[in-house]
This record gives C-alpha cells, sequence and structure tokens, in this order.
C-alpha cells in the first residue's frame, strides 16, 4: 500500500484538464491540494505517527528543494467522516503531481512494502486542487489596515 501516493498522482495526471497543468509561474497564486481521508477514529493516532515518521520527512526534504512550498496535515476530531485531511502546497498542479510522484519513489525506496498504518486505518478518500485567494496574510501595502494584514 506504501504505492498508494503514485497512485493518486497518476489519477490526479489523468484528471488534471491540460490548461489547469499550464500556468504562468509569476503571477498565479499558490495551488493547494487537499487529500481528505475517512480514517477510523481509534487509529488515527497511530496513522498520523506513520506519516510523521515516514511521509513527513520526506516531503520537508522536497521543500528544502524547492519543489513544494508546505506539506502537512489536519485533523478535526468534530465534524463528519472525512476526519484527516493532508495538504500539499505548490506552485501549480503540475508541480503539485511532480512532487508527489518523487515523495511515493523516495518512500518506496526507504519503506518499501513495510507497514502501512496510516493505508488501513483510512481506507478512503478524495482529492481536490484549490487556487488561493486573498487573505488577511496578503499586505501589498505598508498601511496597516489596508489590503489585509494582521
Amino acid at each position: 500500500m506504501r504505492g498508494l501516493p503514485l497512485v493518486l498522482v497518476l489519477l490526479a495526471a489523468i484528471a488534471a484538464p491540460g490548461n489547469l497543468v499550464a500556468q504562468e509561474e509569476d503571477d498565479s497564486p499558490l495551488m493547494l491540494r487537499l487529500s481528505f481521508y475517512m480514517c477510523n477514529t481509534n487509529r488515527i493516532d497511530d496513522a498520523m505517527e506513520e506519516v510523521e515518521s515516514q511521509d513527513i520527512p520526506v516531503w520537508n526534504e522536497l521543500v528544502a528543494e524547492g519543489m513544494v512550498e508546505d506539506y502537512g496535515y489536519i485533523i478535526h476530531r468534530w465534524a463528519d467522516e472525512w476526519n484527516v485531511g493532508i495538504y500539499t502546497i505548490a506552485e501549480s498542479i503540475d508541480a503539485v503531481i511532480k512532487a508527489s510522484a518523487e515523495a511515493g519513489r523516495r518512500i518506496e525506496e526507504r519503506y518499501g512494502d513495510g507497514l502501512n498504518v496510516f493505508g488501513e486505518a483510512c481506507p478512503h478518500h478524495r482529492d481536490g486542487f484549490y487556487v488561493f485567494g486573498p487573505s488577511t496574510d496578503d499586505d501589498d501595502d505598508d498601511d496597516e489596515g489596508e489590503g489585509g494584514g494582521s
């Protein structure tokens, strides 16, 4: 099941229309990929321990190499059944797909088909790509209170 990231990358590549993949790097907002998982609530801590010990170090390398801006996860304890979200932030869908393929390659190389607690604890998922809009962190002006900022 360690090959799951590669499967996700291939599915995303097939599903992404060509005009979405080719984006101008300069003017385009960052791309956010959210993969939501339906995880067994009794096994979330074990699943996330595996993500932290195996996946996060690989993604930290990809951040340091400039392939992505950020990678991490969110957990909700009270909402619906889609209780874990793993996110990737990069310059484009293409950058997310390339980084995911590289992460999958490195994880497979290091850990093989070993124990996959995450896959067992979180058997269902769905993916989406989102473009960031304006936020309170946007501060193109030097004046506090104008154009966002905190």
